[in-house]
């Protein structure tokens, strides 16, 4: 009897236990998946992204200068290709020194310089000192499943009135490869023809407004820790027709996040001509009076030519080539979304 009671017992509690455990287990099919089921999941990487930098200075007073920057790169990445919209545009107005002008009414004799008179200040207004503008719109798109070799075409415009471009537009295509496309590490490049049609102030008999030409870029892109980003933009376009006739534009900067959203970066252009624009200059020889015999108004003066100082004469006109070398050093807000 007692054994068939405590066999009984056994069986209650196994039974309980097993029950027990029926119900944890419903528990855990029904509460685990609502868990799951609660937790947000994560967002897709956004198909487009935007990059914008405003720069602007101001100064009154001694001198007076308004800068004002402006660039943005707008990029829509599908699931494949790559398209890309840049604006570039930078403009200065200066003014030029102040003088002091002399009364209106007075009269004098050529050669005679006026007396007893007063004067009023004058400060010239600002005027354009620096105007660049740049456009450009290019796609990419995949060759390979891998995204690794693309096809590219686009074309651009841009204008440097210190540079002598008025007006300059390529077209270009080509092939291209993806180095590397990660969120801290982007490389790539591309390479093909162009077409280029540019308008300079003055007329270049030794260049081509019209010309077919190979193109080459590049661009570049690493993060440094969790704030700093380094990035580098190339391009270079020669003239297939003229292989001297050659153009290159690096630009490299470095931005420190402040937020999502905001950063702070100093950039560096340099564009670079084989042959730049042609610009009017005046030809202008300083000289020396000499009197052999210390007499003035004998007919023996004549003057001679020397380096510096002495009187500035100017005799005509001709053209000179700008400067190769062209750098740009800018400190901008970055705004990204």
């Amino acid at each position: 009897m007692a054994a068939e009671c405590a066999a009984t017992s056994v069986q209650s509690r196994g039974a309980r236990l097993g029950l027990l455990g029926a119900l944890v287990a419903c528990a855990a099919g029904v509460f685990v998946p609502a868990r799951a089921a609660e937790e947000p999941e994560a967002k897709p990487p956004s198909a487009w992204s935007n990059s914008t930098e405003l720069s602007y200075v101001i100064t009154h007073g001694n001198s007076n200068v308004q800068s004002l920057g402006f660039k943005d790169t707008f990029e829509f990445k599908p699931k494949t290709g790559r398209a890309r919209f840049r604006v570039d545009s930078l403009h200065t107005m200066t003014s030029d020194d102040p003088y002091l002008q002399v009364q209106s009414g007075i009269t004098f004799q050529p050669g005679e310089i006026p007396t007893n008179f007063s004067t009023s200040a004058v400060y010239p207004g600002t005027d354009p000192d620096v105007t660049r503008d740049f456009v450009e719109g290019r796609y990419d798109g995949d060759i390979s499943k891998s995204k690794k070799t693309t096809w590219n075409a686009g074309a651009s415009w841009d204008r440097n009135l210190d540079a002598g471009i008025v007006s300059r537009s390529i077209a270009f295509g080509g092939m291209g490869n993806v180095w590397w496309d990660r969120d801290d590490l982007k490389f790539r490049s591309s390479y093909g023809l162009s077409y280029t049609n540019r308008v300079e102030d003055l007329d270049d008999p030794e260049k081509d407004q019209r010309f077919l030409g190979a193109r080459l870029t590049a661009y570049f892109m690493n993060k440094l820790g969790k704030s700093t980003t380094y990035d580098v933009d190339f391009t270079g376009n020669v003239s297939l027709r003229d292989f001297s006739d050659y153009t290159a534009d690096l630009t490299q900067g470095v931005s420190a996040a402040m937020s999502k959203r905001l950063a702070l970066k100093v950039s560096l252009q340099l564009t670079y001509a084989s042959e730049p624009a042609l610009q009017d200059v005046d030809v202008v020889v300083r000289v020396r009076l000499i009197d052999p015999d210390g007499i003035p108004g004998t007919g023996d003066e004549f003057y001679e030519t020397i380096d510096s100082g002495g009187i500035k004469i100017e005799i005509g006109e001709d053209a000179l080539r700008k400067r190769n070398l062209d750098a740009t050093f800018r400190t901008s807000l970055q705004i990204t979304f």
